[in-house]
């Protein structure tokens, strides 16, 4: 009896350990577990469970063409396990266990290196998958070329029929009816954006290559172009494992080659390319430091940067923020529409980031925790490490941090003001220089803004710089493992900005030549 343990590799397209586990009509019995961890976790919010459940419920819709269907237990995952398999053996089976390698938290080291353990003792069979790129840490200096490789290599095979038998077991299960009812609080939102399932992120898929994807390398930073679709909104789909980053590379590569007679188009799609790798680094870091998810990269910054629970100013900066009634229209925009749509595009999420940590002073940790409170795509990979990025913590090498300027960024990234006044309807009626010049107080409900930005930008923005000083010259004079890191992260960075520089101008020579 072949057991498929499904995670966030919600799939039966390209998946390593569905196509292993289907093989010689082998009996398959496919799970999940509605593990209490999960959902009642304090950095969990309703959109990113409803997405979970409702790609659940498209995995067994999907599992149902292939004459199969997907059990739900309900429980703590080591004990489902462990005890799904002596009720196994105790019938006369011999189960083998199949899971695909993931990103994990403590929680989730803990669980599999218990569950291996168990296997090994009962003298059983396991497999674990890949269900993205993860190397070992022997292939670590290797990443880039090695990451390509596996995305050119075959996808996995979906079987046509996968064969599982009807089993009574006494375990707590549910049915999908019973979920809902069970956990009808995660259902009851008034608009879903981000619908899940297979089947919607292959649309999701399909939809951005038709048309989407132009303009990709500029539109992804205008907060109401990429909130109207000019990026993939395929983030939730990867978090989740409802598609392949393998899928989506192949599918965006293979466009690419046919459009190399139109550079905007190719340049798009090799920026959206660039982006998909740059997801994927995220989730290979923290698989080797799971300790980043919560705390600092340098020891330096543990005074500065802290969980521990905000009083007086800073909690009312925290709550001004939260709210998105700071005063500041795209970052109260951007968080208005963090909490209605569970999303935001990468330059709000950094923004609204920088602004926090640098001018209101308010630790990273209590940000990580809002943003993971209300994406639908949230994932401690990206999302922590990058609130640290933007706090200043990390690559203390180089000599400068970025500070996202709110008000500058009005011009830039929503220069007709259609961004906030989607998200601020009491600007409405006020235009971008009327707003800039406050024109509004004592005539709308909009705040006065609740800080000066070049003030606390260069008060906090000097001690975060010192700290970085600190931490620089501590891992030159020290060397070692951290120092090593840090020169790698370095010239990672590094490395980054000068291919697309040299990217850039390339495209630009070759447009020339086509217009010539």
């Amino acid at each position: 009896m072949h057991l498929l343990w499904f995670r966030r590799d919600l799939r039966l397209t390209d998946n390593e350990i569905v196509t292993s586990s289907s093989g010689n009509d082998a009996r398959v019995l496919p799970f999940f577990i509605i593990d209490p961890w999960f959902y009642t976790w304090a950095d969990v919010g309703t959109a990113r469970v409803r997405f979970l459940f409702e790609s659940l419920e498209k995995l067994n819709s999907n599992l149902q063409k292939l004459s199969s269907r997907l059990y739900l237990f309900e429980g703590n995952s080591t004990g489902i396990v462990q005890e799904l398999t002596r009720q196994l053996t105790e019938r006369g089976y011999k189960p083998k266990l199949f899971f695909n390698r993931d990103v994990q938290v403590e929680y989730g080291i803990n669980r599999d290196k218990t569950i291996v353990d168990f296997y090994k003792q009962l003298n059983l069979d396991y497999h674990i998958g890949l269900n993205n790129f993860l190397q070992s840490a022997e292939q670590r200096d290797e990443w880039v070329n090695e990451y390509y490789t596996y995305q050119r290599q075959s996808q996995y095979k979906t079987p046509a029929i996968i064969n599982t038998p009807q089993i009574t077991l006494n375990l707590p299960q549910l049915t999908f009816e019973e979920l809902k009812q069970k956990y009808h609080r995660f259902w009851a939102v008034e608009k879903v954006y981000f619908p899940g399932g297979e089947t919607q992120a292959q649309a999701q898929l399909d939809s951005f290559l038709k048309k989407r994807y132009y303009g990709y390398h500029w539109k992804l930073s205008r907060p109401m172009l990429s909130q109207l679709g000019a990026t993939s909104h395929l983030s939730p789909h990867l978090t989740f494992g409802t598609i392949s980053t393998r899928t989506v590379y192949q599918s965006t590569k293979a466009l690419a080659e046919q459009l190399k007679t139109q550079p905007k188009a190719e340049f798009s799609l090799k920026a959206f390319r660039d982006r998909l790798r740059w997801h994927d680094s995220f989730t290979q870091r923290l698989y080797f430091h799971p300790e980043i998810a919560y705390t600092n990269r340098y020891r330096e910054f543990d005074k500065l940067y802290t969980p521990e629970t905000l009083s007086g100013a800073k909690q009312e900066l925290y709550q001004a923020w939260q709210q998105g009634m700071t005063g500041f229209p795209l970052v109260d925009a951007s968080m208005r529409q963090l909490q209605t749509m569970g999303w935001m595009n990468f330059r709000m999420r950094a923004m609204c980031a920088t602004f926090l940590t640098i001018n209101c002073g308010v630790s990273w940790h209590h940000g990580a925790k809002h943003y993971m409170n209300y994406l639908v795509d949230g994932d401690l990979a990206i999302d922590n490490w990058q609130w640290q990025m933007q706090a200043g913590v990390t690559n203390p090498l180089s000599d400068t941090f970025r500070i996202y300027n709110p008000s500058k960024n009005i011009a830039e990234k929503d220069p007709l003001g259609e961004f906030i006044y989607h998200w601020i309807p009491e600007l409405r009626g006020y235009s971008l220089l009327e707003i800039e010049q406050e024109k509004y107080i004592e005539t709308s409900n909009y705040p006065k803004v609740i800080l000066d930005w070049s003030k606390t930008r260069k008060v906090n923005g000097k001690i975060v710089s010192d700290l970085r000083k600190q931490t620089k010259q501590r891992l030159l004079s020290q060397g070692g493992d951290e120092y090593d890191s840090a020169i790698a992260a370095k010239e990672t960075v590094d490395k980054y900005w000068q291919h697309k520089d040299k990217e850039y101008k390339e495209y630009q020579q070759k447009l020339t030549e086509l217009q010539e």
